[in-house]
């Protein structure tokens, strides 16, 4: 079984905002991609070294995963990487985080488009920095092309390019020689794929705020 990853939504109130933190803007952010294994975007793309954000820093503490506004970034806290190396080897790039409470969001960012300030926030108890961005550096060519249906369609003949994670059905995968890594990226989806080990070992391990979602 492989499974896609969503953010745990269920800790949150009927009109809660569905985003766990809200990105600083920086100059050029809609154009940033931490999804294409090929693209350096503090090197290529003019992204900032860490990337900072604002949210409730009681509501996510004690949570391996959140999703990012306005861009739906997924941020995996550092000790769920850990669990995912100890699964098996898996190239990718860890791009740093920072996210500041929000009962200083005034402080951090102002303007229209708002843009951080030369605020320096020192005290710990006012940022979280134990999440990252994952960035796969590679893709698994792996996608069964013929039985892979998009509305009983195979794949190829479907006409779409790129599949989300309720397109296909069944979604079939070939295993590459060697085996799945724990984590991984084909060409063709445009999610990143975690094998049942990896589902079980972030379990085993009390990771919270994860939704795994069953492809089919």
């Amino acid at each position: 079984m492989m499974y896609a990853l969503s953010t745990d939504a269920s800790h949150l109130e009927d009109d809660a905002d569905i985003y766990d933190v809200h990105l600083i803007e920086f100059e050029g952010f809609e154009d940033v991609s931490f999804f294409e294994p090929g693209i350096d975007a503090q090197r290529q793309q003019g992204a900032p070294a860490v990337i900072e954000f604002v949210g409730n820093l009681e509501r996510i503490a004690g949570r391996d995963h959140l999703l990012a506004a306005p861009l739906g970034w997924l941020l995996l806290s550092r000790r769920m990487v850990r669990v995912l190396e100890a699964v098996g080897p898996f190239r990718h790039r860890l791009v740093p985080t920072v996210i500041y409470s929000e009962r200083i969001s005034h402080l951090v960012r102002k303007g229209y488009p708002q843009r951080r300030t030369w605020h320096s926030v020192t005290d710990p108890s006012l940022k979280n920095e134990d999440f990252v961005i994952l960035q796969l550096l590679e893709r698994t060519d792996c996608l069964d092309r013929e039985r892979t249906l998009v509305k009983g369609v195979p794949f190829h003949q479907c006409g779409e390019e790129f599949l989300g994670q309720e397109d296909a059905e069944p979604l079939v995968l070939r295993p590459p020689p060697g085996g799945f890594p724990p984590v991984f990226s084909v060409p063709e989806l445009l999610y990143y794929c975690y094998t049942e080990e990896a589902r079980q070992a972030c379990d085993q391990a009390g990771l919270k705020g994860l939704w795994w979602r069953p492809q089919p």
